[in-house]
């Protein structure tokens, strides 16, 4: 049992009991069949979410009980996350329906939650189409905002930057301007008076 040294009611929330592991370096990947990768598009109520996935299906994912409760803290799911998601091929999601001709989307399960790092690493690992997942992120979406002017991939009017850097880039124009005056060198030696 945990030593209750904060007092109140929230004293075990981090408790070594619900400690994982650690942080392995395993990199869960599809390994069976009706397993494939997807990007998280959209969130809905009630633990789903729509996913776009790698074969160009919109789907309509089920967060497992896994991934809630406890198990939330580790497996965030946000738009824009990649994840593992296990197909219903038992499912009669992709089938016409008898009174009107629309298709009823396709269900799946979540099997696994990707972070940043490791999707570098599943790029490098696997080789697959990632273009589909990446041109689907909505968290990287480039359009145009309410006004109608073009929102661009570096944030439109906005740079970061520190004073150095803002320095740096100055003296480089400067340099690189035909405008700047250019000292001249006889022979190898500088004259002071020049410069």
């Amino acid at each position: 049992m945990v030593k209750n040294t904060k007092g109140g009611s929230g004293h075990k929330k981090y408790g070594r009991k619900y400690q994982t592991g650690g942080s392995s370096n395993f990199l869960r990947v599809a390994q069976e069949e009706g397993e494939i990768y997807a990007i998280v598009t959209k969130l809905l109520g009630n633990n789903m979410f729509h996913c776009h996935c790698i074969d160009n299906v919109v789907r309509l994912g089920h967060i497992r009980g896994k991934f809630t409760g406890r198990g939330k803290r580790d497996n965030m799911i946000a738009g824009g996350t990649w994840v593992l998601i296990g197909l219903r091929t038992w499912s009669e999601g992709g089938e016409k329906k008898k009174d009107d001709d629309k298709t009823k989307i396709e269900h799946c399960d979540l099997v696994e939650v990707y972070g940043d790092s490791e999707k570098e690493r599943l790029r490098d690992t696997i080789s697959a189409d990632w273009s589909t997942l990446l041109t689907n992120d909505p968290t990287r979406q480039v359009g145009s905002n309410k006004a109608g002017q073009d929102i661009n991939d570096d944030g439109g009017d906005f740079r970061f930057a520190t004073d150095q850097d803002i320095e740096r880039d100055r003296l480089i124009q400067e340099m690189n301007s035909e405008t700047a005056e250019r000292v001249a060198v006889d022979d190898g030696y500088v004259n002071v008076d020049d410069i």
